[in-house]
């Protein structure tokens, strides 16, 4: 019998690509070409704002009940 998921809440997935750009900076810890401090701190950064962009666009368009 299959079930509804709900959605995982958008701090959830926001931790989750912080995560994965902490992923990415250690896989490329062993490269030839490591992420300095900066550009680590960058994408980092980049992650928050799309976030942030997402939670705004939400909040200027409610979403209703697709019931």
């Amino acid at each position: 019998m299959a079930t509804v998921a709900e959605p995982r809440p958008l701090a959830d997935l926001e931790i989750d690509s912080v995560l994965a750009v902490e992923a990415a900076w250690e896989r490329r810890s062993h490269g030839l070409k490591p992420w300095t401090t900066e550009e680590f701190l960058d994408q980092v950064a980049a992650v928050h704002a799309r976030y942030q962009r997402r939670r705004e666009w939400l909040r200027t368009h409610p979403q209703g009940d697709a019931s």
